[in-house]
């Protein structure tokens, strides 16, 4: 296992660098000279323009500003707005991160766990009317575009019966129809993968053994055929990982929640290159961080499973 840690953490410096590379070299690409936008509509004397564009590091060559920018953002260091002048990035990226995590771990959490219910009731009662009720909901909220969701939910929850904020991050009710928007596509993909692993396994022999022996319903479904099925269920929660992470650009603008999404988004909209590199570099650290702690969880949840030779 320590060896197959080191090995990843190696490959998540490799990731990261490439993602920083092509996320750098996408920004330099773009029409357009960053201390021009910077200068906006005012009048800005010659000087001050080539001063900006020597404090920002720009006169350099571009391969010179990626390793000195790498150097930098290695240290924390992501930095200075190109909008707001004198501010640094992670002022910005930083505060708006922790907001993200603390919603989106809520709703990937809401969604695995709703999704285990609903998948194994489904599959302990499969062809009832349990079954194809939950399955039918299922397929709806796979075929919900986020934004579609949100809409009916600010219509029903905030303006129909005024029981939620239909926008901002004040309290904790304006947190909820974004965790319930981002949760429920998650939750209906992994509810149908759950259903279809646990019928595979609830068919094994050991099971059929288990139920001879009087083995109780929920002790066979809880004890030996849950931790098999779970297996083809942790990939999919690895990649179900990723597609809640790309959600928060969506959902944060919806809502008008502040964290690093909609900081993205605005940052691609006013061109502010140091604050979407920042915000890319986050976001693909989180993902791979937590793809690896999936794969970690793998041995966890099946000691058979040894990495020490992969």
């Amino acid at each position: 296992m320590a060896g197959y840690l080191v090995r990843r953490s190696l490959f998540i410096l490799a990731t990261l660098f490439a993602v920083a590379f092509l996320a750098f070299a996408a920004t330099r690409l773009t029409p357009g000279d960053p201390v021009r936008l910077m200068a906006g509509d005012r009048n800005v004397a010659p000087e001050v323009i080539e001063a900006w564009r020597v404090r920002y590091g720009l006169d350099r060559p571009i391969p010179v500003q990626f390793f000195y920018y790498l150097g930098n953002a290695l240290r924390g260091d992501f930095g200075m707005s190109y909008q707001y002048l004198g501010t640094p990035v992670i002022d910005l990226v930083g505060p708006a991160a922790l907001i993200t995590l603390q919603w989106e771990v809520v709703a990937l959490l809401l969604a695995i766990v709703v999704a285990l219910f609903l998948g194994v009731m489904a599959a302990a009662r499969h062809n009832t009317v349990f079954d194809n009720g939950a399955m039918f909901l299922a397929l709806i909220g796979i075929s919900l575009p986020d934004f579609v969701l949100a809409t009916l939910l600010v219509i029903v929850f905030s303006l129909q019966f005024d029981w939620l904020p239909v926008a901002g991050a004040g309290t904790p009710a304006h947190f909820v129809l974004p965790i319930v928007t981002l949760a429920v596509r998650p939750c209906a993909l992994l509810s149908r993968m759950v259903r279809a692993s646990m019928l595979d396994v609830i068919r094994e022999d050991y099971v059929r053994t288990a139920r001879a022996k009087g083995v109780g319903e929920w002790h066979v479904l809880h004890r030996h055929a849950l931790g098999n099925a779970l297996l083809p269920v942790l990939t999919v929660i690895g990649i179900l990982i990723g597609r809640v992470l790309s959600g928060a650009f969506i959902v944060e603008t919806i809502f008008n929640i502040p964290g690093i999404g909609r900081v993205g988004v605005t940052a691609v909209l006013q061109r502010d290159y140091p604050v979407v590199l920042a915000a890319t570099l986050i976001l693909a650290a989180a993902f791979i961080v937590t793809t690896l702690i999936v794969d970690v969880l793998y041995a966890v949840v099946d000691p058979r499973i040894r990495y020490g030779s992969g």
